[in-house]
């Protein structure tokens, strides 16, 4: 895996892996408003999913995206891959909601992660050959980007949701600790999916 996705996405799936189904399930609030640890992982490999599918289509066609960047689209780009940052408390688009998954726990979950990085490396690796330095693919929020770019935002995006993980799962061992622990259960759908008290797409 290329430095740039393995420094961000590695240590993540490290500590996604030490992680037990009861901890990977534990929804935050009593109301499911907040991602569970998996819903976290999940939204990231949806993530890693779609970027491939994109690439492997303009990779198929041999097309570059014709759309330009908007100047908003551009704005956000320079924030995420020039400063490495995002904004907090932005919901993320529908194709990236986790709202059905099998629960599953920390290993199955790294290697799952792992998988779809792998994959999308591959598709920028191609990419990178048949796109040089042109743009490559296009993202609904970030517009038309380079194969540097789609990595930058991976890991940027990646490290985003690193914090957020870590959140669910303390609370998650901490109501344990205290024989508290409600294990969300996949069959009551998300109400506010994406939506964060702090950190969020």
């Amino acid at each position: 895996m290329h430095p740039v996705l393995a420094d961000a996405i590695t240590p993540f799936a490290e500590q996604v892996a030490m992680v037990s189904l009861t901890e990977a399930q534990f929804s935050p609030d009593s109301e499911h408003h907040l991602w569970s640890a998996q819903q976290v992982v999940e939204h990231l490999i949806l993530s890693f999913q779609k970027s491939t599918q994109e690439l492997r289509t303009r990779l198929k066609t041999g097309n570059s995206p014709a759309a330009t960047a908007s100047l908003l689209q551009w704005i956000l780009k320079v924030q995420v891959c020039v400063w490495s940052l995002m904004s907090r408390g932005v919901p993320t688009t529908l194709a990236l909601r986790p709202d059905h998954f099998v629960p599953q726990d920390g290993k199955a979950l790294a290697a799952r992660l792992l998988s779809a990085a792998e994959d999308l490396d591959k598709a920028l690796i191609e990419a990178r050959f048949a796109f040089g330095m042109r743009p490559c693919g296009y993202h609904v929020i970030y517009g038309p980007l380079r194969v540097e770019e789609w990595r930058v935002y991976h890991a940027v995006h990646c490290r985003h949701h690193r914090q957020q993980f870590e959140e669910a799962v303390r609370l998650a061992r901490r109501r344990s600790t205290a024989g508290a622990v409600r294990p969300k259960g996949v069959e009551k759908p998300l109400i506010r999916a994406g939506i964060q008290k702090r950190p969020l797409p």
